[in-house]
């Protein structure tokens, strides 16, 4: 049985959309990428990394923790809102249809969106000290 991630990654048209991205990365000198996101507020969240990691972003992704679609508030006391240190993990993958190249700003530039799923995995908590 596969994974909702393992579906996404090999829908019809997906690598040769990824290759189409290269060749416009390319052609228009983008070095730098923006992989958005929004936070269950409407904040646009995300990271960047150079354009040489595309193949690599659109295939792994990036992860977060599920916090950060909360833009990760923590209350009077320090402590998460709604999410702890042993929270699952999301990862964000590209959805090749949104690229889109800087507007305004560098020309280098350019952004996706991303959909998030959970990765099911726990993050390592930390031994009391």
């Amino acid at each position: 049985m596969s994974t909702d991630l393992e579906r996404f990654l090999a829908t019809d048209g997906r690598a040769e959309a990824v290759q189409r991205v290269r060749a416009e990365i390319d052609a228009k000198g983008i070095s730098y990428i923006y992989y958005q996101f929004a936070s269950v507020t409407g904040r646009i969240m995300g990271k960047g990394a150079p354009a040489d990691h595309w193949e690599r972003m659109a295939q792994n992704g990036f992860q977060l923790v599920y916090g950060s679609t909360a833009n990760l508030f923590i209350d009077r006391h320090g402590n998460y809102i709604g999410y702890g240190p042993e929270a699952s993990e999301l990862v964000g993958l590209p959805d090749v249809d949104t690229f889109c190249p800087a507007a305004v700003g560098p020309q280098d530039r350019a952004r996706l969106l991303h959909p998030c799923s959970g990765t099911g995995r726990k993050r390592p908590t930390r031994a009391a000290s």
